[in-house]
């Protein structure tokens, strides 16, 4: 018996070194990527991401999100409160908690379209018309329903981001939040090739298509909203709307997709997800795997060059037009909001256990995220 303890001792032993460095070589072809960005990994943490940390895991847990203790540790493991701390390193109390609180939805409404549910358009889109119901409910006279954890949680979310807001920020955020809802559709119609030109490998996809929507699908536009609200201005919308702050926002979008896609690339490969720009470099031109990720790594940098050169000129812009010194300030406080988003997102890509090789393998070979089957949706 002792000497068959010792052999399985050792067996664990082996598999766990194996395990170990597995997920230091996957750390390390991260880490080796990530140095083709030719822009910084944010490190400017909010000192208060700890308690929005604590708050978030409380207020998903109250709503049913998780249903043990496992599954509190493998979302916290995750750390999607760096990623608010660092969208948002200046927001205080109430407000860095709802950044950290849309942040954390956004995952685990993600993480729900990663098994079956994500190939079944017509279930998608029920879901999506669930979500958007809640979006034209009448915020005064809200009311507690029986909708499940998913919907119920973002009830709560939908109010407190939308309570006592501008009526033209709020129109915006709306808009923003339905282009992001309407594209986890399109993303399972292309998956089932039910869209011309989304026939997968026997119709070569280009990455300005992918880029149409992930855009959408990325959810950076609701996130730079918040910006308005945390430091107290609105924009008007024909800034907003208007050139260089809409092609502004557009080159965020980029830099995040293509960030977020480099990263993610181990993992999506892993579940067969089509919706990377680096996979669909690969399968239009060819070559080794990483010759499209230097690619795009060099479109991302193209496009944070560009946005910076553009930010330069922009105090010039606004003078010439006669813009008040107030709207100075706000713009110069939004496009800082833009760049926090673009740094931050790579930074929190370097801590996140999502992308490691432990993230890899918790939903790889069929298996999804303890959190990810709150929708009732029932197999086709």
């Amino acid at each position: 018996m002792r000497a068959l303890a010792a052999r399985t001792t050792k067996g664990a032993d082996t598999t766990h070194a194996h395990a170990r460095c597995a997920t230091q070589a996957r750390r390390t072809a991260l880490l080796r990527r990530a140095a083709l960005f030719g822009f910084p990994a944010s490190a400017d943490l909010n000192p208060g991401t700890e308690a929005a940390r604590h708050h978030t895991i409380q207020w998903l847990s109250r709503f049913g999100v998780f249903e043990d203790h496992a599954s509190v540790a493998e979302y916290d493991a995750l750390r999607f409160d760096v990623l608010a701390g660092l969208f948002y390193p200046r927001a205080t109390g109430a407000d860095l908690n709802l950044g950290s609180d849309l942040v954390g939805w956004y995952f685990v409404f993600d993480d729900q379209f990663d098994g079956e549910l994500g190939s079944r358009p017509e279930a998608v889109a029920r879901l999506v018309a669930d979500v958007v119901r809640i979006t034209d409910e009448d915020l005064a006279h809200g009311r507690a329903g029986d909708d499940g954890p998913l919907l119920e949680s973002f009830r709560d979310l939908w109010r407190r981001i939308n309570s006592g807001r501008p009526q033209v920020w709020r129109d915006r955020f709306r808009h923003h939040w339905l282009e992001y809802l309407h594209s986890y559709h399109r993303e399972a119609l292309e998956r089932t090739g039910a869209l011309p030109g989304a026939g997968g490998a026997e119709v070569p996809r280009s990455v300005e298509d992918v880029l149409a929507l992930r855009r959408h699908s990325i959810g950076v536009q609701p996130c730079l909203d918040l910006n308005e609200p945390f430091d107290g201005y609105t924009l008007p919308s024909a800034l907003h709307g208007g050139f260089p702050l809409e092609g502004m926002r557009e080159a965020t979008d980029d830099v995040v997709v293509f960030t977020n896609d480099i990263a993610s690339l181990d993992k999506e490969l892993a579940v067969g997800d089509v919706h990377n720009s680096v996979i669909v470099q690969r399968e239009r031109a060819g070559g080794e795997l990483e010759d499209a990720v230097r690619h795009i790594a060099d479109l991302a940098n193209a496009r944070y060059r560009w946005f910076e050169e553009t930010a330069a000129e922009l105090p010039a812009r606004l003078a010439d037009a006669g813009a008040d010194p107030d709207t100075r300030r706000a713009v110069a406080r939004y496009v800082d909001g833009m760049r926090h988003v673009m740094t931050g997102n790579l930074g929190w890509s370097l801590r996140t256990a999502r992308y490691d090789e432990q993230g890899t393998e918790a939903v790889s070979g069929g298996r999804q995220r303890p959190w990810a089957q709150l929708t009732g949706a029932q197999p086709a």
